[in-house]
Formats: C-alpha cells, structure tokens, sequence
C-alpha cells in the first residue's frame, strides 16, 4: 500500500431497483463503485457506454459526468459506495476519463467486501475509518489487478505451470499464488490452463494429489491417514469427500476393491 495513498468513505448501501430508474450527466466529486449483484444496468460517460451485469463491477471516477439507466430487463441489485482517494493531493483515479467496467473473478467475495464496507460506515470513529478504508484498497486491488493491461500469457508458460504444480502438488497453492508467479491475471490464467488441461488451475492440482493417493493405495499398505499428508492433505473429512467425488469410492473402499481383485 503506497503511504501517500489515502481514502475516505463517504456513504454506500444496497439497493435493489426495478420498473423506471435512471439519471443524466450526474457528476460528482467522489468516486463510486458498483458491485452487480443481479440485473443489469447501462452506464455512460467520458466517452465509453457499457451495459454491467451481474458479476461486473463499475468504477466511476470523481468528477466525471456520466448517465445510467436500467436496461430492458427492468431490474438490478447493485452495492455500491462513494468514497475519495487520494495520491498525495491528486484524485487517484484523475488518468480515468471515464467509467470503466471488469467482470469480477469472485463476485461473492467482492460482495462480501463492499457490503462490509458498508456495514463499517456506521461504525464511530476510529474504527470507521479503519474499517471503511481496509475495504476499499481492496475493492481497489481487484479492480486494478482485472483492469490493468497484462501482456499475453506465453504458451511455455501453462507447460511451466503444470510443470510446477506436478514437482509441487503435496503443497497448497491458491489461484492468486499461481497467476502472480505466472504473470498473467486470474481470468486469463484460468483461461489459458483449462485450454491447455480442460481443468482449473485449482481442479488440476487436486486430481494430481488424488492421483497420487490412488497410486499409494494400490501399491503399499502405508495407513490412509498417512495417504492424505503424503499428498498435502490435512482434513481427513474433506480428503475422503473429494476423492470419492473424483474417484467414486471412499479411500477405504477403493483400497478394499483393489485387495480383492488382487485375490481373484
């Protein structure tokens, strides 16, 4: 977080609209963020016009005129918050002619931020600030992280990915870990490694790992509790869900089929 960067909330709620809603070259001195939750709404200034659906986040930069209207479908469920930034004594957002759309990676989490920011604007003082402030570099991050430009995500790329995740699969690793070391955003990174997999970053690693335990099963006697740890697991309850959710049979019953093939 730079030092020099600072913000200040100044209102947000969430508002579900329906039946004729609209406003015209509106220009205010706070940025805005929207988070669609449902519906969808056209939005229109500096240029750019744009229709944000469910699953998109708006930003709204202070002092740009802009327009907004519901769409056809009549209908949005929107959280949204007015707040200020600063870099030093500039508006943050003061390159931004216009108001910019990103379709979120993880719209529930993003929900559960604004509306928390929300919630934390009836707080006193100093946790309001603390609170309020906390949230917004966050919806920011997102918002900054799905925006910028990102070079193209090189093909040798998703063969050094998978790479890294079979050395590496009796480990944990998020989707935020993967895309940073590979250099691309989470979108494009999903994107790019399900073209290559058919599967998710997330969902490869987990078949890998079940995989594995697969293998030690059918060849050595080790105990399933020491099946799980081996492959990086720690949850015996959540290990023994996703391998009969991938495998079919509990690890129990999988090594009993195994063993009684064994004897025929």
């Amino acid at each position: 977080m730079n030092p020099f960067i600072s913000c200040r909330y100044t209102l947000g709620s969430i508002s579900t609209i329906d039946g004729a809603w609209s406003w015209t070259n509106v220009n205010i001195p706070d940025n805005k963020i929207y988070v669609i939750e449902k519906g969808e709404i056209f939005v229109e200034g500096g240029g750019a016009s744009f229709i944000a659906k469910a699953g998109d986040l708006v930003l709204i930069p202070a002092n740009v005129t802009h327009s907004a209207r519901l769409t056809d479908k009549k209908f949005v469920k929107k959280s949204w918050i007015h707040f200020a930034m600063k870099e030093g004594v500039s508006n943050y957002f003061s390159s931004y002619g216009a108001p910019v759309k990103i379709e979120l990676p993880a719209l529930q989490k993003t929900l559960k931020t604004i509306n928390e920011v929300i919630k934390a604007g009836e707080l006193s003082e100093p946790y309001k600030s603390l609170k309020t402030s906390s949230g917004i570099f966050e919806l920011v991050s997102t918002f900054l992280d799905e925006s910028l430009p990102r070079l193209p995500l090189p093909l040798d790329n998703i063969d050094k990915a998978i790479d890294f995740i079979n050395d590496n699969y009796t480990k944990q690793f998020s989707l935020d870990f993967l895309s940073e070391k590979f250099e691309c955003s989470n979108n494009h990174f999903i994107k790019k490694f399900k073209e290559k997999t058919g599967y998710t970053p997330i969902k490869y690693l987990a078949i890998r790992k079940i995989d594995e335990a697969k293998r030690l099963l059918e060849t050595t006697q080790i105990p399933i509790s020491e099946v799980m740890e081996r492959v990086g697991y720690e949850d015996a309850s959540y290990f023994s869900k996703l391998f009969k959710k991938l495998v079919g049979y509990s690890p129990k019953s999988f090594r009993e089929n195994v063993e009684q093939k064994q004897l025929v």
